[in-house]
């Protein structure tokens, strides 16, 4: 089995078409053509995990996060982060593959996963994609919690459900939360949507500080941060893997691990 059969499964399941603009989604380095012999799954693509493979005789790892963008490099040299994943992968003849915002958009991606993880009901698409294809497919969701709950009493529920150590948040507390939006990542730009669909509250992350008065205090703002609401992207892209393939070995990656520290 080659390379790109796997990289056109994934394609199928996660089409390319749901990817934003800015973004670089598929292979971002390698030779599609040549016969797999294991796959390593990451968040992020790393020095580490790039050893980690090579380790475990993988040639294909597969991250959520793409190493390049649209707007491109110049140059790639052992320099930088970047150049020296590339051509260590290069160098050992691995294939670098990334599903970032198509596997955000689509439906039963990383924005369903999301909305589930919070036991969110009827949940609608919260900014429609303009990738023409069955399903409900866009980033971040919309939908309802059970009961009403307190805002204090939510934000612990979402620290519980999404093992969080900490979050930041904003808005009228004596407001009660039942219907909820949500974006994995950075979702700041989607505040006057889930404003819009008539969220109570809005989770997401990589919100900055003036974006928080965007709401007038009209909706429950919390960040939980970036990686947070992302991290278990890895277990649907290796499922998937899990479920059609077993003529190779297929892993999550054990050197993938965003080192925070709190005090």
């Amino acid at each position: 089995m080659k390379i790109i059969d796997v990289t056109r499964y994934l394609e199928d399941k996660f089409p390319l078409c749901l990817q934003e603009d800015f973004d670089n989604c598929g292979v971002q380095c390698g030779d599609v053509e040549q016969e797999i012999t294991g796959a390593l799954v990451c968040f992020e693509m790393s020095d580490k995990v790039i050893d980690e493979a090579i380790g475990m005789g993988a040639n294909l790892v597969i991250s959520h996060h793409p190493l390049m963008l649209r707007r491109g490099i110049c140059k790639i040299e052992p320099k930088d982060r970047v150049g020296k994943i590339i051509c260590k992968a290069l160098r050992h003849d691995l294939v670098l593959y990334s599903m970032h915002t198509n596997i955000d958009s689509v439906e039963g991606g990383g924005n369903d996963a999301f909305a589930s993880r919070l036991g969110l009901e009827n949940c609608e698409v919260l900014v429609a994609s303009d990738c023409d294809m069955p399903g409900q497919n866009g980033l971040g969701r919309v939908g309802s919690l059970p009961a009403s709950m307190p805002a204090l009493e939510f934000l612990q529920f979402v620290k519980e459900r999404m093992n969080l150590q900490t979050l930041r948040y904003y808005g009228d507390m004596a407001r009660p939360v039942r219907r909820v939006a949500v974006c994995g990542g950075g979702g700041s730009s989607f505040i006057e949507a889930a404003m819009a669909a008539g969220a109570d509250a809005y989770v997401t992350g990589d919100i900055k500080y003036h974006d928080f008065f965007r709401a007038n205090r009209q909706m429950l703002i919390a960040d939980i941060g970036h990686y947070e609401g992302e991290y278990f992207i890895k277990e649907i892209i290796y499922k998937a893997l899990k479920e059609k393939f077993a003529t190779f070995a297929a892993a999550i990656s054990k050197s993938d691990i965003l080192e925070i520290l709190y005090l």
